[in-house]
């Protein structure tokens, strides 16, 4: 189970429905692809699990695209993300300069398959430090991870304590999020909204390196202020709603800095006598509608129905 990365209210569902793209300037239909749909706001996607890219290309008629086919029969399904330079690592991301001769509509099915090769493969590995390898070089990474939302999943890793490691789901959305946070990082910024700095990204959006930031996902501390006439709890509501006042401001300010206030984008440090927010993830939510935002709601109803719903599909 998956949230609308969208709308951040429905649960994507798997339905299979034909499917066009293009090829070497010719139009492909392909009758049964698997695509994530979400009923509240109608948002589709490609499913990276099982697209049958591999029908596609192992077809005889598309033998036009003869290096990638020769690559995939070399490498085998196991090994088709191999980078050729390392060979000790079996979960990686292939050579960028590869990815884009690939035909635009052969890339967003092969970017969704790579994706989910790693995510897969990471989820099945479970415990651990295990090796990735990006464009940019070899991160070994700690699971089981430390963190996930609609659009990427968040890991530790080895080579850097300070930074952390996102990889975008297995859709174009996600990657276009990632993106977009890359942009949108330094709007942040200069309005004074802690944020994490990026400091290395794919440019087709499937991963990313940030800081890490200090404290608690706002989710997860939220059922742990206690009593609402408590003191820390006092503490943290007024903080966050001073810091949910800023952004809406912000948002009005700049509409193409909306981004999302889920209870898992804001990170919490608190002292005896301080509390602190920090935004997470600077990525776009441009469908969310924030005209009717009342923090009162946001605190008592809004949080404590996103936390159930994060801990239904997993992501607490």
């Amino acid at each position: 189970m998956e949230i609308c990365p969208r709308c951040e209210e429905g649960i994507l569902v798997r339905i299979e429905m034909p499917y066009e793209i293009e090829i070497s300037g010719s139009p492909v239909r392909i009758p049964r692809v698997q695509v994530e749909e979400c009923r509240a706001c109608n948002f589709r996607s490609l499913s990276g699990r099982e697209t049958r890219l591999f029908e596609v290309l192992f077809a005889p008629q598309y033998e036009a695209l003869g290096d990638l086919v020769a690559a995939l029969r070399a490498a085998g399904y196991l090994g088709m993300f191999l980078r050729e330079d390392r060979k000790e690592s079996v979960l990686a991301f292939g050579a960028r300069h590869y990815v884009a001769q690939l035909d635009d509509g052969v890339r967003d099915f092969y970017l969704d398959n790579e994706s989910n090769h790693v995510i897969e493969g990471l989820y099945k590995i479970g415990q651990g430090w295990t090796p990735i390898e990006l464009a940019s070089g070899r991160y070994t990474v700690r699971l089981p991870r430390l963190g996930e939302g609609e659009c990427g999943i968040v890991y530790e890793f080895q080579e850097d304590e300070t930074c952390v490691l996102k990889l975008a789901k297995p859709r174009p959305y996600s990657r276009e999020h990632l993106r977009e946070e890359c942009e949108l990082t330094a709007v942040f910024d200069q309005a004074g909204v802690p944020v994490p700095r990026i400091i290395d990204h794919d440019r087709h959006g499937s991963y990313l390196v940030k800081t890490r930031l200090v404290g608690e996902g706002l989710s997860k501390i939220y059922p742990t202020l206690g009593p609402g006439d408590s003191p820390r709890h006092r503490m943290v509501r007024a903080s966050v709603e001073a810091f949910l006042e800023k952004l809406m401001n912000l948002f009005v300010q700049k509409p193409a800095s909306k981004t999302s206030v889920s209870p898992n984008n804001i990170f919490v440090t608190t002292t005896d006598s301080r509390c602190d927010c920090l935004l997470v993830d600077a990525g776009p939510a441009p469908f969310h509608d924030y005209s009717r935002f009342r923090f009162d709601e946001y605190w008592n109803v809004t949080i404590p129905k996103k936390i159930e719903q994060y801990r239904a599909v997993g992501y607490l």
